[in-house]
């Protein structure tokens, strides 16, 4: 009987393969020690999932660590970015809109910021909405005297650009075709921007212009809505890149007016005529009642509509 319990069982134990299943059989030597955890320098470190027992056999051979690395698990914490100045809305946008008030010349000061300094890259727009700005100039010229024409005759001529280099190449420009003079025998004599007289009022404009389109040349009647001319020249560029894919070199402005309610055309600025005009509020944005209510992700979907 001895005999054939101490069958199949070999001299030296470490040789021999134990299964689970049969651990309890007498032939069968018993199972390893459960070895108790320890801390363990290195990266990764060989712990086990949560909710689960330590196995040195699962997590023996399976991970490698390095030696002089600790791991410590905290809370992720993401720096958070200073807040813009000017009530968060950026010194380039502040300097886009008090422009309109002071005659333009925090657009020069936005241009020469974004030129030549470094600036974040979240008030970068601001500064360029300055740099490209429309302005209305007045250029005055003339050709050079002569023996032949010692007073020469002077022209002035009223048109819009982003600066007053492009003005003068505009002025150039028109000069050489209806008058035939070059820049090379003609020079300036002023140049001046003009600024609205009242900023703060909205007025119709409307706008008389000739472009080029890929066919040939038309005239072209529009009008619009804003606060000062100056911005409703540049509603007429971007409406006429966006719907006839006009560039901007192509276009002439031939006549600008400040136009009456009872003598305006388009639909789309006869709309706002009416005195009973209402506005849908067709987007609503929950807000916490206080700051530390405040969390980027919200366990339910939020009603945005009315």
């Amino acid at each position: 009987m001895e005999e054939e319990k101490s069958r199949g069982v070999s001299g030296n134990p470490q040789n021999e393969n134990h299964y689970g299943t049969f651990q309890g059989v007498a032939n069968y030597y018993p199972p390893l020690s459960q070895a108790p955890p320890q801390q363990v320098v290195g990266f990764p470190q060989p712990i086990p999932p949560p909710a689960s027992t330590w196995n040195p056999l699962a997590y023996g051979r399976g991970y490698h660590t390095i030696t002089g690395y600790a791991i410590v698990e905290v809370r992720p914490v993401r720096e958070r970015e200073h807040r813009l100045p000017c009530c968060g809305l950026g010194m380039g946008w502040f300097l886009f809109i008090i422009g309109f008030f002071l005659g333009g010349f925090p657009w020069y000061v936005g241009a020469l910021v974004v030129l030549f300094t470094q600036v974040d890259y979240r008030e970068k727009p601001g500064y360029v909405a300055c740099a490209i700005a429309f302005h209305q100039y007045q250029v005055v010229g003339r050709a050079l005297p002569t023996k032949s024409d010692e007073h020469p005759k002077i022209y002035r001529m009223k048109l819009w650009a982003t600066n007053e280099v492009r003005a003068k190449s505009k002025f150039w420009y028109f000069l050489r075709k209806l008058k035939r003079v070059k820049k090379s025998n003609g020079q300036v004599l002023a140049i001046n921007e003009i600024f609205e007289k009242n900023p703060t009022k909205i007025n119709n404009y409307g706008i008389w212009l000739r472009y080029q389109s890929r066919t040939g040349y038309h005239n072209m009647y529009k009008e619009f809505r804003d606060t000062t001319l100056n911005g409703a020249v540049e509603q007429m560029y971007t409406e006429m890149a966006s719907r006839h894919r006009v560039r901007f070199p192509c276009i002439q402005i031939i006549k600008t007016a400040t136009v009456q309610n009872s003598e305006c055309k388009r639909e789309s600025t006869k709309q706002f005529h009416t005195s009973e005009i209402k506005f849908p509020l067709v987007h609503k944005k929950i807000r916490p009642p206080s700051r530390k209510l405040k969390t980027t992700y919200k366990a339910t979907r939020p009603n945005l509509f009315m």
